[in-house]
């Protein structure tokens, strides 16, 4: 990894940063352990498919200057989160009618996202919980296919250096534009508008 554009010590550090908030989020109930379970494997995956998806969208978005930095890395974090899944209900098939086992791995990336941006969400009314959920939607529709050739190198257990991937995971795939043009809109509004979901 040492002709990465990024170094191991970062990567470990951003591991360490998701480790420790899924461990938070368990022992502070927000996901609690009677509910799901951790597989901390993932979240390496979630860790270095971000490096990967990042290093392809500044090929495609950076030269413009649109967006800004964290609602950049709150949304391709939270696509890589979703796409490999760190949290597992424990009971099947799951109750649907509970939004911590159905989307136990979007309320974890929205977490993270939320302190990236350095702010705060309560949806302590019908209309912020109905935002939350709408949010939580759109997080479950990133699907990350700009990271296949990684994916499957995970599935058969293969570890190549991230510089290997330089070929592979060039450009990022169309299907997965929009939804991360959505992701980085919706954090430039939560991190300007921040104020106001916390009255």
């Amino acid at each position: 990894m040492s002709n990465f554009y990024v170094s191991e010590k970062t990567i470990s550090e951003r591991l360490h940063l998701l480790t420790d908030l899924a461990h938070e989020t368990i022992a502070n109930g927000t996901l609690p352990a009677s509910v799901v379970v951790l597989r901390p494997h993932r979240l390496k995956y979630a860790c270095e498919g971000y490096w990967l998806l990042n290093r392809a969208y500044k090929d495609w978005r950076i030269p413009d200057g649109h967006f800004t930095e964290k609602p950049k890395i709150a949304a391709l974090q939270c696509i890589t989160i979703v796409r490999y899944q760190p949290f597992f209900p424990l009971t099947m098939p799951v109750d649907t009618a509970d939004v911590t086992q159905i989307k136990c791995n979007e309320i974890y990336a929205l977490i993270y996202a939320l302190g990236i941006l350095e702010t705060s969400f309560n949806p302590d009314t019908p209309e912020k919980i109905d935002l939350w959920l709408r949010i939580l939607d759109v997080i479950s529709a990133a699907k990350a296919y700009t990271l296949d050739p990684y994916s499957a190198d995970q599935n058969f257990q293969i570890n190549r250096p991230l510089q290997e991937y330089d070929t592979s995971i060039g450009d990022i795939n169309p299907e997965d534009k929009p939804i991360i043009s959505a992701l980085i809109s919706i954090f430039e509004l939560l991190s300007t508008k921040g104020d106001l979901l916390r009255k």
